[in-house]
């Protein structure tokens, strides 16, 4: 009878241990996690942040530079980024891959940045269109864990647990807000890996929230931190403002630098030798 019990008593224990690890293991496929997201973000088509930008003064490491700065944002990539209180050529207008910042009056025209991405992970309006996303991140979305960052537990797609090195998307466990962003980008054969964490969720209306702080790393290393002072959302932004067109046209191009006006004495060489054949 006493061997009875102990038998029923070790049965019980195991099948508890059992239920525990699996209520513990059962893990949200990725796709229905990115479904709950985007329930979340595709609330949102375009914002306003007034914000102060904390970025490290490069002569003085240890020292930030803090702007007070605003950014605007719509779907489907477009942003708009101005210094409060400066000159027009503090205006950068980013989309459609392409960015255009004003220097000294004249329009740079360049690719758009990584870290330009980050409006698309708040406002991204379908689970297709953040799958997207996170594939040109090169996130796996084969892999889910669990992961804590700071208090918070989170669903990790993409990577291993315990790793950070690999490209991850992170969402709040019990609210799917999205949290953070390690992703890769490749150009030329270089890679770019990039660390966006959206911290301290405030709720802007009815069950719509907003980040109140975005950092964004780059090999570990603080590139820049924004706090948001004041939101507004899903307001008539002017057609003009995202006009990367008419913003273009308004200013000149930057000029190219200068070629030498002589030529290196071998490339002479080679068009001398080409005359001569040619005329001979």
């Amino acid at each position: 009878m006493h061997r009875l019990i102990i038998s029923i008593l070790g049965l019980a224990l195991s099948v508890s241990a059992v239920g525990l690890e699996l209520a513990h293991g059962y893990l949200l496929p990725a796709q229905q996690i990115l479904e709950f997201v985007t329930e979340k973000t595709g609330k949102i088509y375009n914002f306003r942040f007034e914000v102060v930008v904390e970025s490290p003064d490069p002569d003085l490491p240890d020292t930030m530079i803090k702007k007070e700065m605003v950014y605007y944002a719509a779907r489907p990539d477009f942003l708009r980024q101005e210094i409060v209180g400066e000159a027009e050529d503090s205006t950068v207008l980013v989309g459609a891959g392409k960015r255009l910042a004003l220097v000294d009056g004249h329009v740079l025209a360049e690719p758009a940045r990584h870290e330009d991405i980050f409006p698309a992970l708040l406002y991204a309006d379908s689970p297709q269109t953040l799958e997207m996303l996170l594939a040109e991140e090169q996130v796996d979305l084969g892999q889910v864990h669990l992961a804590r960052l700071g208090r918070q537990i989170a669903y990790v797609i993409g990577g291993s647990p315990g790793g950070v090195g690999a490209p991850q998307f992170w969402c709040e466990k019990d609210n799917f807000w999205p949290i953070r962003l390690i992703g890769r980008r490749s150009s030329s054969s270089v890679d770019d890996l990039l660390d966006i964490r959206f911290l301290s969720y405030q709720e802007v209306a009815g069950s719509t929230w907003l980040p109140t702080v975005i950092e964004i790393y780059r090999q570990g290393q603080l590139v820049f931190r924004m706090t948001v002072q004041s939101t507004s959302f899903n307001q008539r932004f002017p057609e003009s403002l995202f006009d990367m067109e008419k913003f273009a046209a308004t200013h000149p191009p930057l000029p190219l630098p200068k070629e030498p006006s002589d030529k290196p004495a071998e490339e002479l060489e080679e068009m001398r030798r080409y005359l001569e054949k040619k005329y001979e």
